[in-house]
């Protein structure tokens, strides 16, 4: 137990992880199912590990960094293992329009671009082509 909890500690040092990625860590190093479960059950009780918290904090800290659709957030977050319903919720509160807008913004090599170019950059960040087209149309 104290072998499996030193390596999901250290492992969350870096950044705060899912549950998911906590196991998959844990299973890659030949830890067994059942300590597997008791670590996460001590990690979960003192607040070390939430799902919920870290789904926020993830959406928080990629809309900060490079902002991005709702798309794109929601296969992240269903790669880091987070259930459905909760990337839903998650996403719920985000303002795509203001999200679109700020992500054209961080790109200054894109202020004289094309419409098309434009509205390729935005779909690669996962934003939803109506939203583009109409922040594009508007000039923004």
């Amino acid at each position: 137990m104290q072998n499996s909890l030193n390596i999901a500690l250290h492992y969350l040092k870096f950044r705060p992880r899912s549950v998911f990625e906590i196991e998959k860590k844990l299973k890659e190093k030949k830890v067994s199912e059942e300590e597997i479960k008791k670590t996460i059950s001590v990690l979960k009780k003192n607040q070390l590990l939430d799902d919920e918290k870290f789904a926020k904090m993830w959406v928080r800290d990629r809309n900060n960094l490079r902002p991005s659709g709702s798309y794109l957030l929601k296969m992240e977050l269903r790669k880091l293992g987070i259930a459905d319903d909760l990337i839903e919720e998650t996403l719920a509160c985000q303002n795509e329009e203001d999200l679109t807008k700020k992500a054209l913004a961080s790109k200054s090599r894109l202020r004289n671009a094309d419409f098309q170019k434009k509205a390729s950059f935005l779909q690669r960040r996962g934003f939803i082509t109506s939203i583009i087209y109409k922040i594009l149309k508007n000039k923004y």
